[in-house]
C-alpha cells in the first residue's frame, strides 16, 4: 500500500515531507463558496502589487508605484513608527470607490478570481502528532458592512431589514484564513478552523467534522458577503458588536455576516494554491521575500467608520414603509429615542472623538501580512466552537398582531413625524457619501 495514504512511517514527532504536504493539500484543501452577490474576489499578491503604490507614512510620499515584491521594505516594523509603510490601490487605475453593484468589471477592487491562489503554510504540532494546513487568502478589497434591524416582539408585526452601511466598513486589502488540521496517524482531517474578523470557529473531533458539508469528499466553506469571513455553513451570523442601547429601547440592531452558495473556488486545484512556508523552515522551501513586508496591505484609515446621509435615508424609508404597523407606544418610544441616538452617533463617528470612543471599531486600515499575525501564523488560534443555532424572534402572539393591525392608522402620523425629526436632527451633520 502507498505509504503516503496508509499513514505508515509518519511519526507524530517528525514533520511531513514536502511531497507529502503537496499531496495532502491537493486532497484536503477546502472548497470556498462565495455569496451570489459578491463583488470583491481574491487575487494573488503580485496581481495586487501591479495595481498598487507603496506609501511612506511619514510624509505620505510614494515610495514605489506598482512595486515588485523585492521593492517592499522587510523586517519587523519600527515600534516608534508601526504604520510607517502601507500599500494602497493606484487611484489612476482604481478610481473612486462605488457601491458594489456599480463598480465596473475593470475595477481592481473586484480582484482576479481566475488567477487567485491560496498561500499555504504548514504548522507542525509534534505534541499532538498533527500538521495544520493554513490557507491564507488575499482580497484586494472589503465591501460595506451589513446590519440587521428588527423590532422586539411586544406584539409588533414582524418586519426586519438588512441595511447596507455603505461606505462604512469598506477598506482596502484583507487576509483571510482557513485551516485544515491533518492527523499524522491517518493523514485525514481531524479539525477545521475558520477565521472571522477578530474571532473564529473551531470544529474539533469526529462529531464536529461529520457536521461539515462536503462535496465529492472535499470540505465546503463559505466566504461572507463583502467581508470575506469564513464559515462552515451558509447562514447569517451576528457579529461581535451588538448595540445594547438599541435593544433596550425596543429595537435590535446588529452587524451581521451573510453567507450563501454562489460561485465556488476549489483550493485543491494545484493552480489555486501555493505552498510557501513551513514552521520547521524546511531548507528546500525558503520563504518568499514578500512575507517579510511588515507594513499594511491596504491604506491606513483609522477613522473610517461613519454613517452617511444615504444610510439615514434608508432608515427613514424603512420606518415609514415597513414599521408603521407596530403599536403606537412602541413607535414613539423606540423611534424617538433612536433618532437621538443615531444623530449623536453620526456626529461623532467620523471625527477624532468617535475614533477614540470606538477604538478598533472605527479602524478601516488594511491588515498586516500573514507573517505578522503571529498567533495565527504559529498555529495558536484560540477559536471557539460555533454558537448554537438560534432563530430570530417570532411574530408575537396572534391577539397582539390583531391589536397591531387595528392601531395601524393611528401609528402612521406619529411615525412620519418621528421620521421627519430623524432627518432634521441627523442629516445636517452627515456627509452625502
Amino acid at each position: 500500500m502507498d505509504e503516503m495514504h496508509a499513514g505508515a512511517g509518519v511519526p507524530g514527532d517528525r514533520p511531513l515531507e514536502l511531497y507529502q504536504l503537496a499531496d495532502l493539500i491537493t486532497r484536503h484543501a477546502p472548497l470556498i463558496y462565495f455569496h451570489p452577490e459578491e463583488a470583491y474576489f481574491p487575487s494573488t499578491f503580485d496581481w495586487y502589487l501591479a495595481q498598487a503604490v507603496l506609501i511612506d507614512g511619514r510624509d505620505q510620499s510614494v515610495v514605489a508605484r506598482h512595486p515588485a515584491p523585492q521593492d517592499l521594505p522587510t523586517g519587523p516594523a519600527d515600534p516608534q513608527e508601526p504604520d510607517r509603510y502601507w500599500l494602497t490601490l493606484d487611484r489612476d487605475l482604481a478610481g473612486p470607490a462605488l457601491e458594489p453593484h456599480q463598480a465596473p468589471p475593470s475595477d481592481p477592487r473586484r480582484g482576479n478570481l481566475a488567477q487567485a491562489k491560496a498561500y499555504v503554510r504548514a504548522v507542525h504540532h509534534p505534541d499532538i502528532g498533527a500538521t495544520d494546513l493554513q490557507f491564507w487568502m488575499f482580497y484586494p478589497y472589503d465591501g460595506p458592512g451589513l446590519a440587521r434591524l428588527r423590532p422586539v416582539e411586544l406584539g409588533a408585526t414582524r418586519c426586519d431589514h438588512l441595511l447596507s452601511l455603505w461606505p462604512g466598513g469598506m477598506h482596502e486589502a484583507d487576509w483571510e484564513l482557513a485551516v485544515v488540521r491533518i492527523d499524522h496517524a491517518t493523514l485525514q482531517p481531524s479539525a477545521v478552523f475558520t477565521s472571522q474578523h477578530k474571532d473564529g470557529d473551531a470544529h474539533l473531533g469526529p462529531q464536529a467534522l461529520a457536521r461539515l458539508e462536503r462535496e465529492q469528499g472535499r470540505i465546503r466553506l463559505y466566504s461572507s458577503l463583502y467581508g470575506h469571513a469564513t464559515y462552515a455553513h451558509a447562514e447569517e451570523r451576528k457579529l461581535f458588536y451588538t448595540w445594547k442601547p438599541v435593544l433596550l429601547i425596543g429595537m435590535e440592531l446588529g452587524l451581521v455576516d451573510q453567507t450563501r452558495p454562489g460561485q465556488s473556488w476549489n483550493l485543491g486545484d494545484p493552480q489555486n494554491h501555493e505552498l510557501i512556508s513551513t514552521s520547521w523552515h524546511d531548507p528546500a522551501l525558503p520563504e518568499p521575500s514578500w512575507l517579510q513586508f511588515s507594513g499594511r496591505w491596504g491604506a491606513l484609515d483609522k477613522a473610517g467608520g461613519r454613517f452617511t446621509r444615504r444610510f439615514v435615508d434608508a432608515l427613514k424609508a424603512l420606518l415609514e414603509g415597513h414599521m408603521a404597523t407596530s403599536v403606537l407606544v412602541l413607535h414613539v418610544l423606540t423611534l424617538g429615542l433612536s433618532a437621538l441616538l443615531f444623530a449623536f452617533a453620526a456626529l461623532i463617528l467620523g471625527g477624532k472623538l468617535g475614533t477614540r470612543l470606538l477604538g478598533s471599531a472605527a479602524d478601516n486600515s488594511g491588515p498586516l501580512g500573514p507573517r505578522w499575525q503571529a498567533h495565527k501564523w504559529n498555529g495558536t488560534y484560540g477559536f471557539t466552537g460555533p454558537p448554537a443555532a438560534r432563530e430570530w424572534r417570532s411574530d408575537g402572539h396572534p391577539l397582539a398582531r390583531s391589536f397591531t393591525g387595528l392601531t395601524n392608522l393611528a401609528c402612521r402620523v406619529p411615525v412620519k413625524l418621528v421620521s421627519a425629526a430623524l432627518g432634521l436632527i441627523a442629516l445636517p451633520f452627515l456627509p452625502k457619501t
